[in-house]
This record gives structure tokens, sequence and C-alpha cells, in this order.
């Protein structure tokens, strides 16, 4: 069972910021998830809200700023305690510093404007293709839309559906994902069952309790993402050390 750092590291450092993916590659992480949105520019920006107020205390939309302007605020906020400011980066640069990074969840919110869309997803292929990072990134997201748009433009990259329903593998393979993101909750050993019939990855969020992980490492899930990768690794690669249950 993979580990894969929430935002990072979510729990112990701020979110999405370089600092915090630093932060959890020194503590282990290999595997990482994200969400990017489309500045101003036209450059893809490593944030989760389409507001900036929660994480930077800046009323404005992402999309209404460049990058240059976002890397520039504090995305402190809400964050547990940092010694240093860190601005909203781009999704280049945050590769670009981690290259060993074996694999990626990159996850797409739908533009607030359709025409945005289109430009999201071919800025995305542009990133993947200059830094030949294709292989290894599963682009993500809960919007049929998105994912269209994604199987459409950029066909040989992997695609995961971001589900909270009890069954959400039809939809799945309907658009040829080989991964399901499934919230911790809806994840049942009837879900595990029928995604590995039809070969279908499942991928669990935000999971940040030890014994949360024991059951799915039981149910052989493919892989968790937790806000507190320190506390999760050494769990997990503990529990596979001592086999199957």
């Amino acid at each position: 069972m993979h580990v894969y750092g929430h935002r990072g590291a979510a729990g112990e450092a701020p979110e999405n910021t370089l600092g915090g993916f630093r932060h959890a590659w020194e503590r282990g992480v290999r595997r990482f998830e994200l969400d990017v949105q489309l500045a101003a520019d036209d450059c893809l920006v490593v944030v989760h809200d389409a507001r900036l107020h929660r994480t930077t205390g800046h009323r404005a939309l992402v999309a209404s700023l460049g990058s240059a302007e976002l890397a520039a605020l504090d995305a402190r906020r809400n964050a547990p305690p940092w010694p240093r400011r860190e601005g909203v980066p781009t999704l280049e640069s945050v590769m670009r510093a981690l290259p060993r990074t074996e694999s990626w969840q990159i996850e797409i919110k739908r533009p607030a404007r359709a025409d945005r869309l289109h430009p999201t997803i071919a800025a995305l292929h542009d990133v993947l293709t200059r830094l030949r990072v294709r292989s290894r990134v599963v682009v993500t997201s809960s919007d049929i839309e998105v994912l269209d748009c994604a199987r459409q433009l950029m066909p040989r990259v992997s695609r995961g559906y971001v589900s909270t329903k009890m069954d959400p593998l039809p939809t799945a393979e309907k658009l040829g994902c080989r991964m399901v993101a499934a919230n911790l909750y809806t994840c049942t050993p009837a879900l595990r069952l029928g995604a590995w019939r039809r070969g279908i990855e499942v991928s669990v969020w935000t999971v940040n309790d030890p014994a949360a992980m024991r059951n799915l490492h039981r149910m052989r899930v493919h892989s968790i993402i937790t806000d507190y990768p320190s506390m999760a690794l050494p769990l997990v690669g503990q529990l596979t050390r001592a086999g199957p249950p």
C-alpha cells in the first residue's frame, strides 16, 4: 500500500507549498497529491481553493492574479506553525524541485469559466511533456467534463475519478480511468473487489487515523492519501513488513 502526501503534508506544513513538499520529501514521501488551477497569465499554480482567502488571507480569485503575484503571497494562513513565508508555487517549480518523485496525483477542479477548461488541460499537458513525467502522473478530478477533456487532449496520461459515491466504478470505467480516488467513508470491501475485477486502482482520501490505515491495508487498497505522512509512512512500512493479514 503506497502513501501519498496530501497537498504535500497538509497536517504538518503549509499545504500545496514548495516548503511543504520539501518537508514531506525529507521525511520519506515519494508520492504526492496536489491541486492545480490556471493563473491569469495561463500558468498552472498549485492551490486548492478557487479563492485565496483560506490559505493566504487574500480575498481575490486565483484566476485573477498572475503566477508572480501568487508566488509573492504568504500561504501560511490556517496552517501548522511554519518559520518561513511560503507563496503559491507553480506546478513546474514543484515538479522540478522533486524530480525523483515516483508518482503524482494532480487534481484539476473545473474552472469557474467554461472557456478556461481547455487552456488548463493544455497547460498541464505542456508541463508534463516538457518535464518528461507523463508516465508518473495520474490526472484526477471529480468533474466528468474535466476528465473527458483530459482524455481528448492527452490520452496517454492516466486519469483518476475522484468520488464520494458508493459505487464510482461504472463512471470511472466509462471514462477510461485507471484509478478511483475514493473517500475514506465510501471505500468498502465491495468497492475494492469490484475495482480489482475491472483492473482499476483504488486510492483513498483523506486517511489520517492509524486504525483506518490498518483497515485499508487489510483491504489491500493500492494507496492512501494522508495529511500526516510522517506518521503514516512508518506505520505502513511496519504493516508491509508484517505481511498479509
